[in-house]
């Protein structure tokens, strides 16, 4: 069965797209191309591959529309990039080339998406793709190269975001972010989208509730992802050395038919479309304070 939202839930959505397409100043291109896809899909009744996917595919830009939207002030120079982030790329993950340079701009939304919700969650953060925030700059620190920085009682902390594409790249780009992290000269964590590794291409998960759906995303990156991704972390440690790695902040969000307690015509249960997040974070043992990525797990699930 196609995905189905409630009406009011559709005329909402379809509001917020438009929104965040008019602050972008984004006449064409991946974001318009969805609300185009949207609007065909709940008035045209198209079904193809994209007009179903669509709705799953722009939550991102959406989510990262109301992150931003009024906070853009405060990073002089990010609009652009966001601008261009939710502007290029394929319009499916399913498109992605992975031997050229067209995801690039779908690599980046993820972190601007990633350091959104850290400001969503209440987080101070620096700096976001080498674009200081005025606190920052008004102080004359160093900005950070990574894709985005945050400050913690007092330490700046760098954050390396890596999109991973299949199941062979998880370990080579997690050693590829530690290297990048070692390489800032402080300690940092490393946030990885583990997304395309969950489904198939071109699938849809059917869950009978978002909570359901949520914890078998978790359980699977607790027993599937954290094993692997933890042996780039050290087995030793010595006491006069602060790790560089303070760990992970595994991320996963697919597309779901979820049930809506509803029944039609027929006495079937009527589905709709719901795109299902998922946090668990992974911390180095030897990190010299726990509480750090405990915390902001915290705040990141609860916002």
């Amino acid at each position: 069965m196609p995905p189905r939202l409630k009406k009011q839930t559709t005329v909402n959505y379809l509001r917020k797209l438009e929104k965040a397409c008019e602050w972008l100043g984004l006449e064409r291109g991946r974001a318009r191309d969805y609300l185009r896809l949207l609007n065909e899909f709940y008035e045209d009744h198209l079904r193809s591959e994209k007009h179903i996917l669509s709705y799953y595919e722009s939550y991102e830009i959406v989510e990262m529309y109301e992150f931003w939207k009024i906070r853009t002030g405060d990073f002089p120079g990010l609009y652009g990039k966001l601008r261009e982030a939710c502007r290029s790329g394929p319009v499916l993950r399913e498109g992605e080339n992975l031997s050229s340079s067209s995801n690039r701009p779908r690599n980046d939304a993820f972190g601007f998406l990633m350091a959104g919700k850290f400001l969503g969650a209440g987080i101070c953060v620096e700096s976001v793709e080498k674009v200081p925030s005025r606190s920052v700059t008004a102080m004359s620190e160093p900005v950070s190269n990574a894709d985005f920085s945050f400050s913690w009682k007092g330490a700046s902390i760098d954050v390396e975001c890596k999109r991973i594409h299949s199941r062979t790249a998880l370990l080579k780009r997690a050693k590829e972010a530690r290297r990048q992290i070692e390489r800032g000269g402080r300690c940092g964590i490393i946030a990885i989208d583990c997304s395309k590794l969950y489904r198939p291409s071109g699938t849809l998960l059917e869950a009978d509730s978002m909570t359901r759906a949520e914890n078998d995303q978790s359980e699977w990156l607790e027993a599937d992802i954290m094993p692997e991704v933890s042996r780039i972390l050290p087995k030793a440690h010595a006491p006069s050395q602060t790790p560089s790695v303070l760990g992970f902040v595994l991320y996963s969000r697919i597309p779901a038919m979820t049930a809506t307690g509803v029944l039609d015509s027929k006495g079937s249960d009527l589905r709709r479309s719901d795109c299902i997040s998922s946090f668990l974070v992974v911390r180095n043992r030897f990190c010299p304070d726990p509480s750090v990525l405990q915390e902001i797990h915290r705040l990141l699930v609860s916002r």
